[in-house]
């Protein structure tokens, strides 16, 4: 009896497995009908005398799975997290742990760059004041995510510090005036020669002129 679902393929007398052996599906024309060819680990197995609707439904399964498998399932997640905190978990009775090598924390850490991880409330949570695997964990991911977010709110007009006020006044003739003391103001002229009445040739005044 033919079976297909997300987990197996069984399509008697020829084969019967999970869809986690399955490499690739094809279908060849043989002058007979069409073939289904599994490609296994151990190599291809033809299918004969399969009808289209058949063959179409083995080939949604298997993309089924494939999406199964490859779909997170948890909010958050990397290869083998799932499984390390289904062992490490947090535990009180380890609060006092060591601290765990930072080149280890940081190698799970740096892993959230790879998923994209935008939203800390979807991270698990370490307990205060607990030193305990878990908790060491899961505070060095929330560090980095954080950290991560910091750098994406600060754009490259932030990085502009604003340091002089500059107002042109003429042909080649600026004003350079220090927005927190007004009192403390410059004239830059930028003819033939270049000069500021601050007396210095090549003065911050003159170079925040320039990149205005």
């Amino acid at each position: 009896m033919k079976k297909f679902n997300t987990n197996v393929l069984s399509l008697p007398p020829y084969l019967s497995t999970a869809w986690k052996n399955v490499v690739s599906l094809q279908v060849i024309s043989k002058p007979w009908g069409a073939v289904l060819v599994v490609e296994l680990p151990s190599g291809p197995v033809e299918v004969p005398h399969l009808d289209r609707e058949t063959i179409e439904g083995i080939f949604q399964a298997h993309s089924e799975y494939l999406q199964q498998e490859t779909k997170p399932a948890l909010p958050f997640s990397f290869p083998g997290f799932e499984q390390m905190t289904s062992v490490i978990q947090h535990n009180p009775e380890q609060s006092d742990s060591p601290d765990l090598p930072p080149e280890l924390l940081e190698k799970i850490a740096s892993t959230v760059n790879l998923i994209g991880v935008s939203d800390t409330g979807s991270l698990p949570k370490a307990e205060p004041h607990c030193n305990c695997n878990y908790c060491q964990i899961t505070r060095a991911i929330h560090a980095r995510v954080e950290d991560k977010e910091v750098e994406e709110d600060i754009s490259e007009e932030d990085l502009r510090f604003k340091t002089w006020d500059i107002q042109q006044k003429a042909d080649k003739l600026y004003e350079v005036v220090n927005p927190l003391d007004k009192k403390e103001s410059y004239n830059v002229f930028l003819g033939d020669p270049v000069g500021c009445t601050c007396g210095n040739k090549n003065c911050e005044h003159i170079q925040a002129v320039l990149r205005s």
